[in-house]
């Protein structure tokens, strides 16, 4: 009988840190973190939103942003994930053009930029969106499959942080901005 319960109170102090553990990773979350968006849905580029090569003043934005002049689609899967503390984390299989066959839809990006927009309030008055751009991430060889994983921290986020978009840009800021998903669907 005296065994029985040694072995339960050795079992019990094994597993003390293992609730440990779980109790700091709530705690992180009673801190304040939140899940502010969570998608699992892209909209590739397409009509009416492609923009002319070169483009002109007319051509439509999202958030401020040209579409790419090429249509694009995620061809396999996205999953993304933004949270209140800035941290961004994507990732995508299968980003590639979206033109009608027999075209080659292979991707010709070797990095990608992920795009943050939303809206916040100061003074008491709505303020106009806020954009947050990070720097580029590598897409995974062979690049034509146009897949990648983004993780970054957006700093200075605001809150609140309303109406949050993602989009997917271009790689090369000097190249000027153009999205080629955006989320939605």
């Amino acid at each position: 009988m005296f065994r029985k319960y040694s072995f339960i109170l050795m079992l019990s102090i094994l597993a003390m840190p293992a609730f440990s553990a779980n109790s700091e990773k709530s705690s992180a979350y009673s801190k304040g973190v939140k899940i502010l968006l969570q998608f699992h849905t892209m909209y590739g580029v397409n009509e009416p939103f492609l923009s002319h090569n070169p483009s002109v003043d007319s051509d439509p934005t999202v958030r401020g942003i040209l579409g790419d002049y090429q249509p694009w689609q995620i061809a396999k899967s996205v999953d993304g994930k933004l949270f209140s503390n800035g941290k961004l984390i994507i990732n995508i299989k299968g980003l590639i053009f979206n033109n009608p066959p027999p075209a080659n839809n292979d991707n010709d990006e070797d990095h990608f930029r992920a795009l943050v927009s939303c809206q916040t309030a100061s003074d008491g008055a709505a303020s106009p969106f806020s954009t947050f751009i990070t720097g580029p991430f590598p897409v995974h060889k062979p690049i034509g499959k146009g897949n990648a994983n983004i993780k970054a921290q957006i700093n200075h986020l605001p809150n609140p942080c309303l109406a949050p978009v993602v989009m997917i840009l271009n790689g090369d800021h000097n190249e000027g901005d153009v999205w080629f998903a955006v989320t939605g669907n």
